[in-house]
């Protein structure tokens, strides 16, 4: 199968690696150091005391490629709105296209019919621009749970050797890609994709309850993400903003308290930046709105009290806007 990797950062980079080492003809869509550094040497991923190495064609101009059957949307959420147009070379009419991005997703409200309306959004916007050359039916939604930070360019450092999955799904229920064929394909790969339990927004809020409490405390106290496991102050009040999210999935139709174990929860927390604290210290935009204040605009929807998020939101809007990594 052709599979670009439209964004070779640590994620994109880690599929990348592990999607060529299972035969798969592979590129990526890079720039600066990073593409050079893959043109000279290729990808590397550590995990452990493991290391895999692998070469595949690099590019920063989707036209160099052409329609490919998959295409897998490495790039932030933050990054986007600067890819409507570079991605639309490699789309032709049967490509499958996944949107695998942190926290509230631009798709969310496409085909949602069952369930209460969403709040009105700016990073919802995008889905105009996108779906003047996809069609629904081609769009895969996408959660990633993987621990990747970029060593060096070229390197990728994965710190989660035992939790690396992508949940996948037709955002369509008329979706033309074959979603199992491709869920299998990826743990062959050695990336564990099981169905949904649920469907994929069920999954998307499962782990934005994770990015919006676990990151959010990470980022704003400038910690690994471990230390609302270890500091009994924070646990607190992380327990406390879970509560609050679950609350809110509910309130949107999506009850999960029989799916996320706060206990199981918070003992596997890693010892890992997550990476929105990775973009704070790297000065790099930051998904504010699509894991800390997206969660609240459905809760203020919903009718929803939220006094710990709106406490942790309104300490890193600020830290993001005093550093010109926010702007909203």
């Amino acid at each position: 199968m052709r599979i670009c990797i439209f964004g070779a950062g640590a994620i994109g980079s880690h599929f990348a690696v592990k999607l060529a080492r299972a035969g798969h003809d592979v590129s990526v869509i890079a720039r600066g150091p990073q593409l050079e550094a893959i043109r000279s040497k290729g990808l590397t991923l550590k995990a452990g005391d493991q290391s895999w190495s692998v070469e595949l064609p690099a590019h920063s101009d989707a036209v160099e490629l052409g329609p490919q059957d998959l295409v897998i949307v490495a790039a932030k959420a933050t990054g986007l709105a600067a890819i409507v147009d570079p991605l639309k070379p490699l789309i032709g009419p049967e490509t499958g296209v996944v949107f695998p991005q942190n926290g509230m997703p631009w798709w969310y409200p496409i085909g949602l019919t069952d369930k209460p309306e969403p709040p009105s959004m700016p990073l919802f916007q995008l889905a105009d621009r996108f779906l003047s050359y996809l069609s629904p039916e081609q769009i895969i939604g996408g959660s990633v749970y993987s621990a990747n930070a970029m060593i060096e360019p070229g390197v990728v450092q994965n710190n989660s050797p035992a939790r690396n999955r992508m949940s996948i799904e037709g955002v369509s229920p008329d979706c033309r890609f074959d979603v199992a064929g491709l869920r299998n394909q990826l743990e062959e790969a050695g990336i564990s994709s099981p169905t949904p339990d649920g469907g994929i927004r069920a999954i998307i809020w499962s782990k934005l309850l994770l990015n919006m409490s676990i990151s959010g405390l990470a980022l704003v106290t400038r910690n690994e993400a471990s230390i609302s496991r270890v500091d009994p102050d924070l646990n607190v009040i992380l327990r406390r903003i879970l509560a609050e999210g679950l609350l809110i999935s509910k309130a949107h139709g999506y009850p999960l308290d029989d799916k996320v174990d706060a206990e199981a929860t918070i003992a596997q927390i890693p010892d890992h930046k997550p990476s929105i604290l990775q973009d704070y210290e790297l000065g790099r935009p930051m998904e504010i709105d699509e894991i800390i204040r997206a969660p609240q605009a459905f809760a203020r929807a919903a009718g929803v009290e939220t006094p710990s998020l709106d406490v942790l939101s309104a300490i890193a809007t600020r830290q993001a806007r005093d550093r010109g990594l926010y702007s909203g």
